[in-house]
C-alpha cells in the first residue's frame, strides 16, 4: 500500500468517528502513522510503498478503534507535544492544551522582568499535572529556580518522568495541596492551571469527561473553589511585587479579578487565548 493511501484511509476514519475537522483528523493520522511505522512525515508524503505486516496493521486498527470510542490520541500514544518537547502523558494527568502552550512566552516575559529586578526568579507551577509548564520554563530559563507541586502521587510520578526532558538541574518536585505547605514570601512567580469547570457542566466534551481525571477538571458549583484557595493563600506565599498567573474558564475573569482586588492584588490583567476568549488572569502582590 502507498503511504498516501494509508494516510487518506486513516484520516477519513478519524473524521468519520470523531467530531474533528478533516484538517485535525489528518494531523492525527500523521501522528499515528509516524508512531506505528517509525517513519517521518516527509516519508509519508514521498508516497513510499509500505510493507505493512499484520502486526503493524493490528496496531493501527487498535489505535483507531480506541479513537472511535472517544479515547484521546495523547493517552493512546502516551505522549503529547507541548512547546518544544514531547511530554509523557497518561490518564493521571490532563492532556496539555494549546491555549496553555500559547501563554508560555508571556509567562517568560513577565518572569524576565522579575529576574532583571531581583536577580532571581523562584517560580512555582502549582498543581503541575504533567509538569509541561514548569518544565518548559525550567528548560527555557536555566537560571530560574523552578518548583513543581501537586497533591496526587500518581500525578507527581508523571511529572518526575518528564523532568528528564530538561538537561538543567533547576527543578524541584514537591508534594503539596496547593500552597498550604509553603513559607511566607517563598516565590516570586506562581503559575497555576487549576480545575475551573463547574460541577455538572454539560458543555464539556464527552471525550474529556470519560477519560481525563475529574480531580483536575471540576471545582465546585461555580468552578472557582480551587482558584479561591490559590488567591487567598498566594498573597502570603508570594514575595513583594510577585506575580500570580492563573488559567481560568471562559466567563470567569470578572469574578476572578474581583477576588484578586479583595485580596489586595494590583496590576490585574486579563489575557486572551488564540480564540479571543478570556483565558488567563495575571496580577501582582
Amino acid at each position: 500500500m502507498n503511504a498516501l493511501d494509508l494516510l487518506r484511509e486513516t484520516t477519513n476514519f478519524i473524521h468519520l468517528y470523531t467530531k474533528q475537522s478533516i484538517t485535525e483528523s489528518k494531523i492525527e493520522a500523521e501522528e499515528i502513522l509516524m508512531h506505528v511505522l517509525g517513519i517521518s512525515k516527509t516519508k509519508i508524503y514521498l508516497n513510499e510503498i509500505l510493507q505493512l505486516t499484520e502486526i503493524l496493521q493490528d496496531q493501527i486498527s487498535n489505535i483507531l478503534n480506541k479513537r472511535k470510542n472517544d479515547v484521546p490520541l495523547s493517552y493512546i500514544l502516551k505522549k503529547h507535544l507541548f512547546y518544544k518537547n514531547s511530554f509523557y502523558i497518561d490518564e493521571n494527568v490532563l492532556i496539555p492544551r494549546s491555549e496553555t502552550e500559547n501563554i508560555i512566552d508571556d509567562i517568560l516575559l513577565q518572569g524576565d522582568k522579575i529576574f532583571k529586578r531581583k536577580k532571581r526568579c523562584f517560580f512555582l507551577d502549582a498543581g503541575c499535572g504533567s509538569g509541561c509548564v514548569g518544565i518548559t520554563i525550567a528548560c527555557e530559563r536555566p537560571l530560574w529556580n523552578v518548583f513543581l507541586s501537586d497533591a496526587y502521587p500518581n500525578t507527581l510520578g508523571v511529572a518526575k518522568t518528564n523532568m528528564k526532558l530538561c538537561k538543567t538541574d533547576n527543578i524541584q518536585l514537591i508534594a503539596a495541596d496547593w500552597l498550604l505547605p509553603f513559607q511566607s514570601k517563598a516565590f516570586d512567580f506562581i503559575f497555576s492551571n487549576p480545575p475551573y469547570i463547574a460541577n455538572g457542566d454539560i458543555r464539556i466534551d464527552k471525550s474529556v469527561v470519560l477519560n481525563e481525571p475529574k480531580s483536575a477538571l471540576f471545582s465546585g458549583k461555580d468552578g472557582l473553589r480551587d482558584i479561591k484557595t490559590i488567591i487567598k493563600t498566594s498573597k502570603d506565599v508570594l514575595s513583594h511585587s510577585g506575580v500570580l498567573f492563573i488559567e481560568n474558564g471562559v466567563g470567569q475573569s470578572k469574578k476572578i479579578s474581583h477576588l484578586l482586588e479583595l485580596n489586595d492584588f494590583t496590576d490585574i490583567s486579563i489575557h486572551l487565548d488564540y480564540n479571543g476568549h478570556e483565558r488567563f488572569t495575571s496580577s501582582h502582590k
